[in-house]
């Protein structure tokens, strides 16, 4: 991505994607189950407990999203003749907007439970040690090695985001002509750095370190990058329908990569090297390829609205679950499953309506000191 590739051509740039937020969907759909009391039956099943599997699609969406984001700033910024500061500005900007007040609101819940609330007072004292890593966008590092609650257990991924974020807009900053190349170098250098690390010190991993740390995952989220710099290629590629047979291939690899979940850390590390960019095709051919039977599906309005209201969900549904318990419907299973996601999609819907899109308004109004654009979901990444 340069400031000389023509952006604006084609509508790829600014087309709203919602096969992406129903594979958003069933990503939260996926992560919830994984916080399911232990004690209920359908906890113990395979496909429950890789729940986390989700987390890995939400940052192939993410990359390839938040790379489209960037460059809709070089675009704005080219339109109005400003700068590489304009370019940091409005892409910081959104990402604040978007991403810190739910995650602030969502730690102040879980600190006054730890508070005021006699069956997590306890937590607090374990808290205390690690408090300053969760408003710092540090909490990936201290949760890996450091128990932590489970309401709080969540906000790794937001810290992950976070950092890589960051390391985008640099790296841009340093080279736009280059961005390709610096994203693809440092995603192999942390591949090669983890199989190493793992294979010569596996007493320093956990499955926990090895995931949240980016040094060790940076192609998690980099391929979906990736994906979105070599876009006019890949949409003239997956824009042939003879393209779409390759679905196939990519879900079979999807389920037999989900099955494996490999314990030892350096077979674990490979693992992860194949996990990337297999989802990533996924996203490329629901980005990319014309509407086809899997994308329809994803597309379905249900599954649309679920994935734009799956971030004030993950947040969220850890408190809701815990209010469930606590109402008794755990000893009802058959009754608490799906009640943990009706409740979840309502806590989400309410919180994302009432509180999320209005601060993304005010927040975007007050740093960016002009007027905002409403725009989906999907669209800002």
């Amino acid at each position: 991505m340069t400031e000389a590739e023509p952006a604006k051509k084609d509508g790829a740039l600014y087309q709203y994607l919602p096969a992406l937020d129903g594979l958003r969907a069933i990503s939260i759909l996926w992560v919830l189950s994984v916080h399911w009391p232990r004690n209920l039956p359908l906890s113990e099943l395979g496909l429950v407990k890789r729940g986390a599997f989700g987390v890995e699609i939400f940052f192939a969406i993410s990359g390839f999203l938040v790379t489209r984001s960037l460059q809709q700033c070089v675009v704005r910024a080219r339109r109005e003749r400003g700068s590489n500061g304009a370019i940091f500005r409005d892409f910081i900007v959104r990402r604040v907007a978007r991403i810190w007040p739910p995650y602030f609101v969502a730690l102040l819940v879980a600190l006054a439970a730890m508070l005021f609330d006699s069956a997590t007072r306890g937590n607090f004292a374990i808290f205390q040690p690690i408090a300053w890593s969760f408003p710092t966008f540090l909490a990936n590092y201290t949760i890996s090695r450091h128990y932590t609650p489970l309401s709080l257990l969540v906000m790794w991924s937001l810290c992950f985001e976070e950092q890589f974020y960051v390391i985008l807009i640099v790296l841009y900053l340093i080279g736009k002509k280059s961005l390709s190349k610096y994203i693809i170098g440092l995603a192999l250098a942390s591949i090669a750095l983890r199989i190493v690390a793992t294979a010569l010190h596996p007493e320093y991993f956990s499955v926990f370190v090895l995931q949240m740390e980016p040094q060790w995952r940076f192609d998690a989220i980099a391929w979906g990058c990736i994906a979105w710099i070599y876009h006019a290629p890949l949409l003239a590629f997956f824009q042939r329908p003879a393209r779409r047979v390759l679905v196939l291939p990519i879900l079979i690899a999807m389920v037999a990569l989900c099955y494996a979940n490999p314990e030892n850390f350096t077979v674990r590390s490979l693992w992860y090297a194949a996990l990337s960019p297999v989802l990533t095709a996924l996203v490329c051919v629901l980005a990319y390829a014309p509407p086809f039977w899997l994308s329809r599906m994803l597309a379905w309005s249900p599954l649309v609205l679920v994935g734009s209201i799956s971030y004030e969900m993950y947040l969220s549904h850890i408190t809701v679950f815990r209010i469930l318990t606590r109402l008794g419907f755990e000893r009802l299973s058959n009754l608490y499953y799906p009640l943990t996601y009706l409740c979840s999609m309502l806590v989400g819907w309410v919180f994302h309506r009432v509180f999320s899109k209005p601060a993304q308004r005010l927040v975007r109004r007050w740093l960016d000191r002009a007027p905002v654009e409403a725009a989906s979901s999907s669209s800002a990444g």
